[in-house]
């Protein structure tokens, strides 16, 4: 059957040049827009893939000749597989005859690595303490693809700690956590779900990662945080396999209690904003303790008086873990003679 076509021609007249104007203006607005959506998704996910990718070993120093002992442990099981976690241990100094002495697990930031935490290890186990200081999953010698900011690296403290009770030189009941930064975070994550975590420094941490991240993107990107940031949420879920939502420290910090927990952070900390110590500190349960370092940037507290900040934390721990004074307490001077200078 056939069909007859008819075309019509309209008069001209004073709509058809708007119409005509209004398709046009459209599909450039389209194509604008679309354009724009590619640049803002490609942004987004080069920030996270830069932030979050493998990054090797960070710094050159090594701990003096014999005093540590290179090891490797898995990291807490997750639904994210095995992964292999490589680390120094350093024996107490002092503690002999099979005895145990307490321990410490240190906890780097992001895009470092173990020898962020070498010269405060080195006073630790001058002071009479074990410690364990390894690099986190995606960095260093550890295995895995992308670092999670705090998430998954919650399971490579756990894996530390579990590590740490099969020592025979580690008393089990007295290991205790520093974190700074994103190991402050995990230390946090990590002590609200292993009660073998008696005690918890944390230094820098955030209160919720998607408050950090739209400070960052403001003030220290200098990016709009929308719709950027929103975007990076997503191609974090894709990527990286994580749940910025659920990056909330401050939502389990309370369950820590009744073991002691010091959040200490800096007033002039240009990355996590010195609010989200208030609020850790706010949502913490007792026993608690607040350190506020004045004129000290993110994580510089250490870096400003390595002297007061080692006495400081080592006086919490000592009261957390040895309540009967069982470390000898060395003097700070001879403890900083074991460091190594940092290159």
């Amino acid at each position: 059957m056939a069909v007859e076509s008819r075309t019509t021609h309209a008069a001209p007249g004073p709509a058809q040049p708007l119409i005509r104007y209004l398709l046009w203006a459209t599909a450039a607005a389209l194509g604008v827009t679309g354009a724009a959506a590619a640049v803002v998704s490609a942004v987004s996910g080069f920030l996270v893939y830069q932030y979050a990718r493998a990054r090797g070993q960070w710094g050159t120093d090594e701990p003096p000749a014999g005093m540590a002992e290179d090891v490797s442990f898995p990291a807490a099981p997750s639904d994210q597989g095995s992964v292999q976690l490589s680390g120094w241990f350093f024996s107490a100094a002092g503690v002999g005859g099979g005895g145990q002495a307490p321990a410490v697990v240190l906890c780097h930031g992001i895009g470092t690595g173990r020898r962020e935490c070498l010269p405060i290890a080195l006073r630790f186990a001058a002071a009479g303490y074990n410690v364990l200081c390894f690099d986190f999953r995606a960095h260093g010698r550890s295995d895995g693809q992308f670092s999670s900011v705090g998430l998954h690296e919650t399971n490579d403290v756990i894996g530390g700690v579990q590590y740490l009770k099969q020592r025979p030189e580690v008393d089990p009941k007295r290991i205790g956590v520093v974190g700074f930064s994103m190991g402050a975070v995990a230390t946090i994550q990590a002590a609200a779900q292993c009660a073998d975590i008696a005690a918890v420094v944390a230094d820098s941490a955030y209160a919720s990662f998607l408050e950090a991240v739209r400070y960052s993107f403001r003030v220290v990107a200098r990016l709009p945080h929308f719709p950027i940031a929103s975007v990076a949420m997503h191609w974090a879920k894709w990527l990286v396999h994580v749940d910025p939502s659920a990056l909330r420290p401050v939502d389990v910090i309370g369950r820590i209690s009744p073991r002691p927990i010091l959040v200490t952070h800096g007033t002039l900390d240009e990355i996590v904003p010195l609010n989200h110590a208030y609020t850790l500190f706010k949502a913490a349960e007792e026993p608690k303790e607040l350190w506020i370092v004045p004129g000290a940037r993110h994580v510089e507290a250490r870096d400003l008086d390595p002297d007061d900040y080692f006495e400081r934390i080592e006086r919490f721990l000592g009261q957390a873990l040895n309540p009967a004074g069982l470390v000898s307490q060395v003097p700070a001077a001879q403890a900083q003679a074991s460091a190594v200078p940092t290159v």
